[in-house]
């Protein structure tokens, strides 16, 4: 297909990557001589044009769209969310001066994370993966601290091997199958077989998955706050949708699911235990957010009629939770310690009752929509009747829960050291408040968010 053969409903479907290349080529041009915040204010207008676009089609009919794509519930309600993340982590991001070319490339990742999301074939899943993965590689060096090298060297070098390894995978299905879409998975020969097993270890890479999240708390400490909670929330939910195409080719069983589950028992488990152990609130993050992927790949893994729904629901519900907390950490520097947390409730009222919002929204406790997302984790877990992987999630859950409420209390707690007081601008001020918003309103009536997911369900 070539320009001039796409039509209206061609160019309507391909509207959220159309205005997220238009704003990144803009931006780009302007970044070495207009002023700086033109330069944000031009990058934030693809992510929030996408999102508006996306958003209005749920619920729509499907367009016919090229091969690589596919124009669904699901890609819409992926793109949305991944340009509602690009659109919070540009409002305070960071970015070492004179690298102005922070905004843009923050656009460059979601729209990598659109691609993912539309993805129906082996070259547009690469694709995506690759944007999201250079673009943030891109992003953590800007710092050019001794921090924020070595979080990128290991993305690289763990990045090139995750890349490699899904090549392989989908070298094998062609091999057997002689097709590239993802319905190449659908074959049950033996090279589908390995080719699914090598496929999963690159997408474990990308997810987060024990034994391949080596590069997550590294990132999520090294690279600015806002590139942090990009990784953890807007490639994590685009992934998710490919899991969730994948899951209904369908996979080869037992390799695909019994792997699935035991990566995601492992992230649940390691992910708990070595938050346990962190001081820092973005190095605790970095292995929580292990976890939380855990969470999400054992409702897949489990089959449940659910899974589609809850593992949708429950990464909706950790983003404002995640975004808030990394805000935060961003205002006092990058990376508090729980010692620097002490007493910042009476300091900096906003910015602790954001992040004990925050933290208790990703603890999953009531009156939180977090709270909701462990609801529907339990729900589809008993409704596939995987007790094993219920189980462990209940098991992590209550790890998660000690350690959260650790640094959710040392924000109430007052003595007479002087610590540092947060910095924030008014947009970061309004972000906490949204943020804030969104976690307590969505707990008590979860009607809106849960009708929006269920509008990108077939």
């Amino acid at each position: 297909m070539t320009p001039a053969d796409l039509t209206a409903a061609d160019l309507t479907a391909l509207a959220p990557l159309i205005v997220l290349g238009v704003a990144i080529v803009v931006s780009m041009l302007l970044a070495p001589k207009a002023d700086a915040a033109l330069v944000r204010y031009v990058a934030a207008l693809g992510p929030f044009a996408a999102m508006g676009i996306a958003v209005m089609r749920l619920g729509t009919p499907s367009l016919p769209m090229p091969a690589l794509l596919v124009d669904d519930g699901f890609a819409r309600l992926g793109v949305a969310l991944v340009a509602a993340t690009g659109l919070a982590c540009l409002i305070f991001l960071r970015p070492a001066l004179p690298a102005r070319e922070g905004p843009p490339l923050m656009v460059l990742a979601t729209l990598g994370g659109a691609v993912l999301a539309m993805a129906n074939h082996a070259a547009t899943v690469f694709l995506g993966l690759e944007i999201i993965t250079l673009s943030l590689l891109a992003l953590t060096v800007l710092p050019r601290s001794n921090a924020s090298l070595e979080a990128a060297y290991k993305l690289l070098i763990l990045g090139a091997i995750g890349a490699a390894a899904l090549l392989l995978g989908f070298a094998l299905a062609y091999a057997e199958t002689g097709d590239l879409s993802l319905r190449a998975w659908s074959g049950s020969g033996m090279l589908v077989r390995l080719g699914a097993a090598l496929l999963l270890a690159g997408i474990a890479f990308k997810f987060s998955l024990v034994p391949f999240h080596m590069w997550t708390p590294d990132l999520f400490s090294g690279a600015p706050p806002a590139v942090a909670a990009f990784a953890g929330v807007a490639s994590k939910v685009a992934v998710a949708v490919v899991l969730i195409r994948l899951a209904a080719a369908p996979m080869p069983e037992p390799v695909w699911s019994t792997g699935l589950a035991a990566i995601g028992v492992a992230s649940i488990l390691l992910g708990n235990i070595q938050a346990l152990r962190q001081p820092s609130l973005v190095r605790m993050l970095g292995y929580s957010a292990v976890a939380h992927s855990g969470y999400v790949a054992v409702i897949l893994a489990s089959g449940a009629p659910l899974g589609a729904e809850a593992a949708l629901f429950y990464l909706a519900s950790y983003a404002p939770g995640l975004i808030a907390a990394f805000c935060v950490a961003a205002g006092m520097g990058g990376a508090p310690m729980l010692d620097d947390l002490r007493g910042l409730i009476w300091r900096s009222p906003i910015a602790g009752a954001a992040l004990a919002l925050a933290l208790l929204s990703l603890a999953g406790l009531p009156a939180s929509v977090g709270f909701l997302g462990k609801f529907y984790l339990f729900t589809a877990l008993i409704e596939a009747e995987a007790w094993a992987l219920l189980a462990a999630a209940a098991v992590g859950s209550a790890l998660g829960l000690y350690f959260y409420m650790v640094f959710m209390v040392t924000l109430f707690r007052r003595d007479d050291t002087p610590r540092p007081t947060p910095q924030f601008q008014t947009a970061d001020t309004i972000l906490l408040l949204t943020a804030s918003g969104m976690i307590a309103a969505l707990g008590v009536n979860p009607n809106p968010l849960v009708n929006l997911v269920r509008l990108a369900l077939p």
